[in-house]
C-alpha cells in the first residue's frame, strides 16, 4: 500500500483509451501534456511515498491510470491538468469530482481547492458553479469502478493555459513549484485530518 498517487494528464502522441495525447495549447505553443508532467515529477520530489501513473512523455487510458492507485490501493490519486476555453478568455482554478463521489474525493478536492487558488491567485470555479464548492463530472479517470473503494480522488484543472498571461506564468520553474507544493499541501491536510470548509452535496442539476 502506498499513500499517493499523481496523475500527469495526457502524454506521447495518440489518443489512448479515452486519453486525449494533449488538450490544451498556450498561444506560443506551450502543451498541456509538458506541465502536467512537470507539475508532476515536482510533486514526486517534494513529498514522500509518491508513486507516478507517468514519469515521461507516454499516453496511458484512463482505466490504466487509475488501476495503477487500485493495484497500490492508495489512499490520494490527484490527476493534474490545465483547462482551456473556446475563446480563450475564460479563466479561474477548479478541482473536480466523480459524479459518484464518496465524501473522501469531495474533502480532498476541497483542500486542493483552497490550497491551489492561494498560489493561484484567480477565480474559484469551484465555488462559482455551487457554493458548495464541490464541481462533479462524469470523469473516466475518477471513476470510482476503477478505483479502490478507499481511495480519495480528484483532478486539478489549474489553470487556463490558452491565455497568453497565464502561459507566460506557467514558464517560471517557480510558479510550477508553487503549484506543485499547493496540490501536496492540499493532500497533506487531509492526511492530517484537516476539515476542509464544507462538504455537501450540490443539487442535481436539470
Amino acid at each position: 500500500m502506498i499513500d499517493i498517487v499523481i496523475d500527469a494528464g495526457h502524454g506521447g502522441t495518440e489518443d489512448v483509451g479515452g486519453s486525449s495525447w494533449n488538450n490544451a495549447v498556450g498561444p506560443r505553443g506551450t502543451l498541456e501534456k509538458t506541465l502536467t508532467l512537470g507539475v508532476a515529477t515536482r510533486m514526486a520530489d517534494q513529498l514522500a511515498d509518491v508513486t507516478l501513473t507517468r514519469s515521461e512523455d507516454v499516453n496511458l487510458g484512463l482505466a490504466a491510470r487509475a488501476e495503477v492507485a487500485r493495484a497500490a490501493r492508495a489512499r490520494f490519486f490527484v490527476s493534474i491538468h490545465f483547462n482551456a476555453s473556446v475563446d480563450s478568455q475564460a479563466q479561474g482554478t477548479e478541482t473536480l469530482v466523480h459524479t459518484n463521489y464518496s465524501t473522501a474525493s469531495a474533502q480532498l478536492s476541497l483542500l486542493v481547492q483552497d490550497s491551489l487558488l492561494q498560489v493561484t491567485q484567480l477565480r474559484d470555479r469551484n465555488r462559482a458553479f455551487d457554493p458548495s464548492g464541490i464541481k462533479p463530472l462524469p470523469l473516466g479517470v475518477l471513476n470510482p469502478l476503477n478505483h479502490d473503494p478507499d481511495t480519495a480522488a480528484c483532478l486539478a484543472e489549474v489553470s487556463f493555459l490558452d491565455r497568453a498571461d497565464e502561459e507566460e506564468r506557467l514558464q517560471d520553474p517557480a510558479y510550477l513549484d508553487q503549484i506543485a507544493g499547493a496540490i501536496g499541501d492540499g493532500i497533506n491536510a487531509m492526511a492530517q485530518g484537516v476539515a476542509p470548509p464544507s462538504v455537501q452535496h450540490p443539487p442535481l442539476l436539470g
